[in-house]
């Protein structure tokens, strides 16, 4: 219950900040409940120069970001690389069976190591019309990486990433609950409880007693709903709007 409660608080406070001093304590005291050591929570825009309003948030160590500038890894940095082909968190170690790593891609992941930083995971973050983002985490080189906390760590990393885009952009409105959006319907929302407890399709038309088409074609229709492009951001979005609670999904 500890885990759950600290990811409650996080949210909470994320839900409250209006600048990026307040969210990154409140980040990197999460982050350490949870049992990362690093983390970059980042939109992908190459160079040095950086527009105000996208997401920047990190503590790795300047010396790996002055080796990625001097050397250009971020042309074809593999973990960047990947997350244009998942819509869902991956461990570092998959990436191997994720892309056909090029020498140089491996010699960038050895340097990595060389840095310090041991396993981790990373979470695609694809909004419409966005540049690509993404919520790293790691543990330092030689560390086991926490997966029971990778459930709790993925929502988080949902959850930090809107608070900072909103931030970035200069807004200071909250996230709350919305009078746009309509109600899922009661089986809509039995599927996303469900999506959000980290079960297939298939599993939840086992669970439910109907086909796993018909779950797909409900988990779909609520994304349309909450306009978002990934079943994360459903089950991020139904929280914000209090269709769902973290005691559905967090067991």
């Amino acid at each position: 219950m500890g885990q759950f409660h600290d990811v409650q608080a996080f949210v909470r406070e994320a839900n409250r900040v209006t600048e990026m001093a307040e969210l990154e304590p409140a980040l990197a005291s999460i982050m350490q409940s949870l049992g990362f050591d690093l983390y970059a929570f980042v939109h992908h825009v190459p160079g040095s120069v950086v527009p105000e309003s996208v997401v920047r948030l990190s503590n790795y160590p300047e010396a790996w970001r002055d080796i990625m500038r001097a050397r250009n890894y971020f042309a074809d940095n593999p973990v960047i690389m990947a997350c244009q082909k998942r819509s869902v968190g991956f461990i570092w170690s998959q990436l191997p069976s994720l892309l056909n790593l090029s020498a140089r891609q491996k010699e960038s992941l050895d340097e990595w190591n060389r840095m310090g930083f041991g396993e981790g995971f990373t979470v695609p973050m694809h909004v419409p019309g966005e540049i690509m983002g993404s919520c790293s985490m790691s543990v330092g080189r030689g560390a086991s990486l926490p997966e029971a906390s990778l459930p709790a760590a993925q929502y988080v990393a949902c959850f930090t990433f809107e608070a900072a885009r909103r931030i970035a952009r200069g807004g200071t409105e909250k996230l709350t609950p919305s009078t746009k959006v309509r109600n899922l319907t009661q089986r809509q929302l039995d599927c996303v409880v469900l999506v959000g407890r980290g079960k297939s399709d298939w599993d939840i038309s086992r669970l439910l007693g109907i086909s796993d088409q018909t779950v797909h074609q409900h988990v779909e229709e609520a994304k349309r709903r909450f306009g978002v492009a990934s079943r994360t951001q459903l089950v991020v979005r139904a929280l914000y709007n209090s269709q769902l609670t973290f005691s559905d999904i967090i067991q």
